[in-house]
């Protein structure tokens, strides 16, 4: 079997289980492999300042792929280091898109999600519910996001765009289906936008040459489509078993879902081989 050094996971739907918690049988995995010197990371949609409630310091969790890949991130240290960023010229236009939807706007930067505190307690109406508690609480807060991110256009790494409805969703992609940027769906209702070729995939590659460790040697561990370039990325993939179809098809393996130590037997069964 190959020697795996480093495993990257998803958050929700793979570290977190259904109650978007970290399981035990995940944080005691996580702690075994840390001790045995492995490197453990995220590779996550989240921005940054999204991951603070959870104790990563404690399970030997210190670096991170953030924001869909744009920002790397060491948790120990605190620093960001590497970005990559949306060209600043197709801010007005995403922007602009945005007006023409009833959604919620939300733009990263350097690892900290900012949205309009409005929004937040309409996050039910955006099928976003269950992230209420967790935007309250880590947010950093806009008093217009719109005029915000005009304002920031040169220093965005990924914006976030939470409809009401799929169908919303899927105006609003082709209203920007043509410029040069990735998208993404995500959740029911969600529209994510990266720099064009940024993906979860090329933020596990950068966090692998930042760290001076072959991407042969890492594993990548998710759920959902997002997650499909790092599955396909990574020297092993490992599909959860609540997986879509897109993300089972994309890995190498597949294992137990996010609320039966899917996590822990990743861990155990391939990184510690």
């Amino acid at each position: 079997m190959p020697h795996y050094r480093l495993a990257a996971f998803d958050m929700d739907g793979t570290l977190l289980n259904s109650d978007k918690e970290i399981p035990a049988s995940a944080i005691e995995a996580c702690r075994r492999a840390w001790k045995a010197g492995k490197i453990l990371a995220l590779d996550t949609g989240r921005a940054v300042s999204e991951l603070s409630l959870y104790p990563f310091s404690e399970m030997g969790i210190r670096y991170g792929a953030c924001a869909c890949g744009t920002v790397i991130y060491d948790f120990e240290a605190r620093r960001v280091l590497a970005t990559r960023t949306i060209p600043k010229e197709l801010i007005p236009i995403l922007v602009e898109a945005s007006r023409k939807e009833d959604l919620m706007f939300q733009a990263m930067i350097d690892g900290i999600g900012y949205v309009e505190a409005a929004d937040v307690e309409r996050m039910d109406h955006f099928r976003m519910g269950v992230y209420q508690p967790l935007y309250r609480a880590t947010s950093s807060f806009a008093e217009d996001i719109r005029a915000f991110a005009l304002e920031n256009a040169d220093r965005i790494n990924k914006i976030n765009m939470y409809h009401t409805s799929p169908e919303s969703r899927a105006r609003t992609l082709e209203i920007l289906s043509g410029l040069p940027l990735d998208f993404t769906f995500a959740e029911t209702t969600s529209l994510e936008t990266t720099p064009q070729g940024v993906s979860k995939g090329t933020g596990l590659a950068d966090l692998c040459d930042v760290l001076g460790i072959p991407i042969e040697e890492a594993i990548g561990v998710g759920d959902a489509f997002n997650d499909v370039p790092m599955l396909k990325a990574a020297g092993l993939g490992a599909a959860m078993g609540n997986s879509n179809e897109e993300a089972i098809r994309a890995a190498d393996v597949v294992v137990g879902d996010n609320d039966h130590d899917g996590i822990a037997e990743v861990i155990d069964k391939y990184l510690m081989a």
